[in-house]
């Protein structure tokens, strides 16, 4: 035989022999025996089954039958079974109803945020309205303070006096009137351009004690009748009897005719008795 086949076995052999000392110590160990089931019965010591021993007329006690041990197959389910977290499932529904009744509560608070924005933008409107109103009226209010005043100083040039009676100028053309269109009786003034009063001004008859002033704006028509009156500002007396009186009194007021209708105002003065 040659050296290289010899070699060649031997080589082989060793080979071998390294895998099933590998096998042995590594797979045979983990190759377990299986479990006897079943239950344990002990039929005596007696090789003939029989009772009592003939030789002793004793008899042998028999030894106790050993519970099995239980096997895995017989451990409860829920020792078997591995404990695990509880998980708990959010119901969509809750949620999505959650979600809406948040969107209505900011809907709500928005709506709620632009009632107060509007409200708090009319107040300033009112506000601002008021301040012009009243400021429109002091400007009325000085203009004809200043007409007065000019028509008073050209009567007093003239040598007329001033005009205390109401009756304007009662020469010349009867459609002329009064060119200033004011005047005053007994505390009481008129204002109506172009327009001079017929006799005198009417006075309100009233039994009530009261001060203050009532202006009624006035419309007269071409005739120079009173065809329209209504309290106008400045007017500081809230009774209605009183108002009433002033009212009468202006529709009953007569004016010199002019060329078409005519506005203006007519103001008396209350004073206590």
């Amino acid at each position: 035989m040659k050296k290289s086949d010899l070699y060649g076995i031997i080589g082989s052999a060793i080979s071998c022999g390294i895998i099933l000392l590998l096998l042995f110590l590594i797979l045979m160990p983990r190759i377990e025996k299986p479990e006897e089931e079943g239950i344990i019965v002990s039929f005596g010591d007696s090789f003939i089954g029989g009772g009592q021993n003939p030789v002793t007329n004793v008899t042998t006690p028999q030894q106790p039958v050993s519970e099995p041990t239980p096997t895995q197959s017989e451990t409860p389910l829920q020792q078997q079974l591995p404990e695990e977290d509880i998980i708990t499932q959010v119901d969509p529904s809750l949620e999505i109803a959650r979600q809406e009744e948040e969107r209505r509560r900011r809907e709500q608070e928005e709506i709620e945020r632009r009632r107060r924005e509007e409200e708090r933008r009319l107040a300033e409107q009112r506000r601002l309205e008021e301040q012009q109103a009243e400021a429109r009226r002091l400007e009325e209010e000085r203009q004809r303070q200043e007409a007065i005043d000019r028509a008073n100083a050209a009567g007093n040039a003239f040598g007329l006096g001033a005009n205390t009676s109401g009756s304007g100028i009662d020469e010349g053309d009867a459609q002329q009137g009064n060119p200033a269109g004011q005047g005053s009786s007994e505390g009481n003034s008129w204002s109506l351009d172009g327009r001079n009063i017929v006799g005198r001004l009417i006075i309100p008859t009233h039994d009530r004690n009261v001060e203050g002033t009532i202006t009624v704006a006035i419309t007269v028509d071409a005739n120079g009748n009173v065809t329209d009156a209504r309290i106008d500002r400045p007017t500081t007396i809230g009774d209605e009897a009183t108002r009433r009186a002033a009212l009468d009194a202006a529709r009953r007021t007569k004016f010199t005719p002019g060329r078409g209708a005519a506005t203006g105002t007519i103001t008396y003065n209350f004073r206590l008795r």
